[in-house]
């Protein structure tokens, strides 16, 4: 039986990004399984906060970079260029997850739905673009009656206190032989499925 990997995720945030391609490669490296689990950063009853803007006089400072540039770096990638749609409620999408897993198809759709949105910048909350992407893989009837009735809403997990009674304060939370690894680059997630696989 193979070893599974549970993976708290929101393909909105760019950490997860990255996690998707980590998810990958542990796929790939240990012959792992991911349990994909949606954890909804933004739930639509969840107010926003305020756009920031940078303090008078801090123009004037050198770049720096972020903890995300550093993030893509320390993983050889590239930050997304694409125009991705703004304040997006993602449920829809985390529940298509939910289906592809019961159909055995979770990291094909996963991947799909999160290269439709960084790469190409589509809003992937709408129940047409989701049924383009999932062509092939999932029956477009079954899945629209999913998203209407909102069948698997119980399976995702809404921030902030939902999640933080769960122990996951960040996505990506990766969870190893029952450890929580947050935000972590590659290989330190690689060295816990070592230790927990030999």
């Amino acid at each position: 039986m193979a070893h599974s990997i549970t993976l708290a995720h929101d393909p909105t945030c760019p950490w997860c990004w990255i996690g998707l391609f980590q998810a990958k490669r542990l796929r790939e490296e240990f012959d792992v399984e991911i349990d994909w689990v949606g954890y909804e950063l933004w739930p639509a009853e969840l107010p926003r906060p305020a756009s920031s803007s940078v303090p008078e006089g801090e123009t004037k400072r050198p770049p720096t970079p972020s903890r995300m540039e550093l993030a893509y770096a320390a993983q050889g990638m590239d930050a997304p260029t694409a125009e991705r749609p703004k304040g997006i409620v993602i449920h829809n999408a985390l529940q298509v997850f939910e289906l592809a897993k019961r159909h055995g198809v979770a990291d094909e759709v996963v991947e799909r739905v999160y290269r439709a949105f960084w790469e190409e910048g589509q809003d992937v909350s709408q129940p047409e673009i989701l049924a383009t992407l999932t062509a092939g893989l999932l029956d477009e009837a079954e899945m629209r009656a999913f998203i209407e009735e909102q069948r698997f809403r119980a399976d995702i997990v809404p921030f902030d206190d939902e999640a933080y009674a769960r122990g996951v304060y960040n996505v990506p939370t990766f969870v190893i032989d029952g450890v929580k690894y947050a935000e972590q680059p590659y290989s330190v997630l690689a060295r816990a499925v070592k230790a927990w696989i030999g």
